[in-house]
């Protein structure tokens, strides 16, 4: 099943996630994030579930075929997007080991700087929370400009030439070794989150290795 989270940032226009916004299974709004997706793009005809505190969202009075669930969170311990997360998680409890799940997020940057950090830090936990379940999640976010993925264990990512890539360490002592990019990580560490930035990719693939922590992985669409 592939799931898209929105929420209520800036809204995707560039080809990549567009086409996982078109491609979804099944749409999560976050709270507000429905009033933008039905301007932006009514045309979506996908199931949808409005979740969230509903501090900012307009009148939910309303008729619309598409919204299965209305959600309302009272708890204010986590935002949104976390709570669209959750509820990700538990639809996928149902869904059987050998498929291979997706859950995209979308629209988590922009408008306000400590609302894009928060969101962008949260995917270390959502990665440690898919890892309970037993059915093969990835989790990704992606922006208008790129996309970051939470790491745990060895990957390789597709790429090209001259990708832009980033790497930040969100655990202490995690140690990283990289193949592929321009800047390579011998078992090195990463202890503040400017040290990894501003690497290119030399080809058609590179590989991330962390040891002892989680690693977000971030690139963009377009070379440099």
């Amino acid at each position: 099943m592939k799931i898209v989270i929105l929420a209520n940032g800036d809204f995707p226009t560039a080809q990549a996630p567009v086409h996982a916004l078109n491609d979804a299974d099944y749409v999560i709004c976050c709270d507000a994030a429905y009033n933008i997706l039905c301007g932006q793009r009514p045309d979506i005809q996908k199931p949808i579930t409005i979740i969230g505190d509903f501090d900012s969202i307009e009148c939910l009075e309303f008729e619309d075929s598409r919204v299965r669930q209305i959600i309302h969170v009272y708890e204010q311990q986590s935002n949104d997007q976390t709570k669209a997360f959750n509820h990700a998680l538990d639809m996928l409890k149902r869904q059987t080991q050998e498929e291979r799940h997706t859950i995209t997020i979308l629209g988590a940057t922009g408008k306000r700087e400590d609302h894009t950090l928060g969101n962008i830090a949260l995917l270390a936990d959502y990665l440690e929370e898919s890892r309970l379940l037993e059915i093969p999640i990835s989790i990704c976010m992606m922006t208008n400009y790129g996309c970051l993925t939470p790491i745990d264990r060895p990957t390789i990512f597709e790429s090209f030439p001259r990708q832009q890539v980033s790497l930040f360490s969100m655990i202490y002592g995690c140690v990283i070794s990289t193949d592929g990019l321009e800047y390579p990580l011998h078992g090195e560490s990463l202890p503040r989150l400017w040290m990894g930035t501003l690497n290119a990719s030399l080809g058609q693939s590179f590989s991330v290795t962390p040891e002892g922590g989680i690693v977000i992985v971030y690139q963009t669409f377009d070379p440099k």
